[in-house]
């Protein structure tokens, strides 16, 4: 093996993009996801309702990236982890009903790459058995799958993660982005969502597979555009414009009934 220099950028996003295993079953696997991310030049790692750490299987699959392991950021829910990122990336080997665009490691790092310059970025991996929840998935932006020869066996977690991780290596350490995205917050989506929501049921509209289908089709639609603050704000200006419209049309509609009572 070869050491390559880092590049400037790589620097910058490296410290932004963070890899998050969700509820990993076996020690083995965490250290050698830890050997994978340091291998790759990665090293922010956070564990979600992990198994047990401090264990000599831990120890030796880590092989000099123990400290991966040992400075890991350790949450209780999927929703700690990702709370604070601008951008979060499902991986999955098998397909879901949502038809959302499921893109290669290689198209997701020129995806990642202009918005981990400057902003926190997470893929996330599921835990071994079951990969991640539906619930888990929709609240990821962009989803990505390794495309292989067989369906079974499938990948084991970590080389998942070492192929995710040295492709990003890879490719980010070749290309100098200019423009940096001001992706919007978790919240922020999670708010216009609600907002959105409230909007159809003022007007009353009953989608033929319902709401929750129809906004998850939204969802699909704005994940895929990589919205920024200003994009939300936007639609979120746009919902306010109906609601007042409809709002002034239902005053003046009640207006005239009294006038005609009267």
């Amino acid at each position: 093996m070869q050491r390559t220099e880092l590049s400037e950028s790589f620097e910058r996003i490296r410290n932004n993009l963070h890899f998050v295993l969700v509820e990993p079953e076996s020690p083995g696997n965490v250290g050698s996801v830890a050997r994978a991310l340091k291998t790759s030049g990665f090293h922010k790692l956070t564990l979600v309702n992990p198994c047990e750490l401090d264990t000599p299987e831990v120890r030796m699959l880590a092989h000099r990236s123990l400290d991966i392991v040992q400075k890991a950021t350790v949450v209780q829910t999927f929703d700690d982890a990702i709370a604070d990122k601008r951008l979060v990336i499902s991986t999955s080997m098998r397909s879901r009903h949502f038809k959302f665009p499921y893109f290669t490691p290689a198209e997701i790092s020129e995806k990642i790459l202009p918005v981990a310059l400057e902003q926190p970025v997470a893929i996330v991996f599921g835990p071994e058995r079951t990969g991640m929840t539906n619930e888990q998935i929709l609240k990821c932006q962009l989803h990505s799958t390794i495309p292989t020869a067989t369906q079974n066996p499938s990948l084991n977690l970590s080389q998942a993660v070492m192929l995710y991780a040295h492709t990003f290596f890879e490719k980010m350490n070749q290309v100098d982005q200019t423009y940096a995205y001001e992706l919007a917050s978790q919240y922020e989506l999670q708010k216009f969502y609600e907002h959105l929501d409230d909007a159809l049921r003022l007007v009353n509209f009953v989608p033929r597979d319902g709401i929750d289908n129809f906004i998850t089709r939204i969802r699909r639609l704005i994940g895929r555009s990589m919205a920024e603050h200003r994009d939300v704000r936007l639609l979120h200006k746009l919902l306010q414009i109906f609601e007042t419209r409809i709002h002034d049309l239902e005053a003046n509609s009640l207006s005239a009934s009294k006038r005609e009572i009267h």
